[in-house]
């Protein structure tokens, strides 16, 4: 029961620090995001997001391109120009031509031709669903690339809340410290203490000092890669709303569950699987080129002269023709043979690619799985040490200043204290990266 109290005791004081620390912070200008909140703006603001977004549909567009392709092909032709005279060389080419004579030397013709693929081993609807496909794996591109966001955001997010925390407990040992320097010049003026001592409080508040420095720097870079996400200007205050606390996440399924989940619904899975399935498109494809094709054709004609019927005349004509036609490329039967079976190694070649894949993602769910549940008692672990640390603080503290222990075990008890919640921190944001990194492989990010 006691035990329990001081754990609920040192929550409620915790929250209340860390709230007073920010409340430090806060400006007109500052700005207060929830996780949700960066999520939302990242995924509106991401370049590299709209980028993949944006190759999705053209993937739209090249299946309408292709669909469009087994509609009638037309083409229209039309030329104009003028005849020379003809010379023939009757006496032979070393002698003198005699000219045909011409009365009129134009010539013109247009002509309206068309085609209809009745058959062609199938290379239509393999290319509708190459491009279907293509179009899938764009799309599961642009999930993955949307898990990658949500999990730097949070990485992000998780820093900025850490900065923030460090800050506040070194400006709070700074102060303790200050006024410890403060107590040991008045001992040391009254010749109680060494100047070794006093010297030794200064060097470590100076340590503190400069700690100090390096997290601000670390704020100032961590929030302008925030700003970034979100499309804020770089310097824009920006205050995390989400206790850094690791009640609100927990595990309740088993690994295999993890797994199962990671094999239907993670991203990088299906765009493994489409792989496969576009070598293999490729390979029906190459067989489609060695089959016959099949096709009605037409054509209209108006031209002048007439001279591809016998007799010839000086006069504008009309010629039709329609009909069906059948091709047969016979070299495919011997320059495609490598290619195919260049196709059909590929598809294996995607197989094993898949199956590293799993290997991968799997030991990715195992080692999540296991850092978060040894993350939750480490924090456990922590919560005990600060507690232990804070005492044993104030016992030396105590011994110290009534001249029973050396400034050194003072120094190291502080240290120790500010160490166990800086090691707390540490381990409930390994648990909160660790649990969104199991959710982004198991494709629930």
């Amino acid at each position: 029961m006691i035990s329990s109290l001081i754990k609920r005791t040192f929550f409620f004081l915790a929250v209340l620090f860390n709230t007073f620390g920010y409340a430090q912070e806060i400006s007109k200008d500052s700005v207060f995001l929830s996780l949700d909140d960066v999520w939302s703006k990242a995924e509106i603001f991401s370049k590299e997001l709209k980028v993949q977004h944006l190759k999705a549909e053209i993937g739209k567009e090249n299946i309408l391109d292709a669909k469009n392709k087994r509609l009638p092909s037309l083409d229209f032709d039309a030329s104009y120009g003028k005849l020379s005279n003809i010379p023939v060389f009757v006496n032979g080419i070393n002698n003198s031509a005699e000219f045909i004579p011409l009365e009129d030397h134009s010539v013109y013709d247009a002509s309206v031709s068309a085609y209809f693929n009745i058959y062609a081993g199938g290379a239509s609807k393999t290319a509708i669903k190459t491009t279907e496909a293509t179009k899938e794996f764009l799309e599961h591109i642009e999930e993955e690339t949307s898990d990658q966001l949500h999990l730097e955001v949070i990485q992000y997010y998780v820093s900025l809340q850490r900065s923030y925390q460090y800050e506040n407990l070194v400006k709070q040992n700074i102060k303790q410290n200050t006024e410890r320097v403060r107590l040991i010049e008045q001992l040391f003026k009254n010749g109680v203490v060494l100047k070794s001592d006093f010297l030794r409080a200064k060097l470590q508040l100076a340590k503190l000092q400069t700690q100090l420095v390096t997290i601000k720097n670390d704020l100032v870079i961590v929030t302008q890669a925030l700003n970034i996400l979100v499309g804020n200007e770089d310097d824009t205050l920006l205050i995390p709303s989400d206790t850094i606390q690791t009640k609100d996440i927990a595990i309740d399924k088993n690994y295999e569950t993890f797994v199962s989940e990671m094999l239907s619904e993670s991203p990088l899975e299906k765009m493994a699987e489409k792989q496969i399935e576009l070598s293999e498109l490729k390979t029906v494809a190459l067989k489609a080129d060695k089959l016959p094709k099949i096709g009605f054709f037409g054509s209209y004609t108006y031209s002048y002269p007439q001279i591809k019927l016998y007799p010839y005349e000086q006069a504008p004509y009309l010629l039709g023709v329609a009909g069906i036609k059948l091709s047969y490329d016979i070299s495919a039967l011997y320059y495609d043979k490598h290619k195919e079976k260049a196709a059909e190694i590929a598809v294996e070649q995607q197989k094993l690619a898949k199956e590293n894949v799993d290997d991968n993602l799997r030991k990715q769910v195992k080692t999540a799985y296991s850092r978060f549940k040894e993350d939750v008692i480490k924090i456990e672990v922590a919560e005990e040490n600060i507690q232990s640390a804070q005492e044993n603080y104030r016992i030396v503290k105590q011994t110290y200043f009534n001249q029973l222990s050396l400034l050194t075990d003072l120094i190291d008890a502080d240290t120790q204290q500010l160490e166990a919640h800086f090691e707390l921190i540490n381990n409930q944001i390994a648990a909160k990266v660790h649990y969104y990194q199991l959710l982004k492989i198991s494709g629930k990010l």
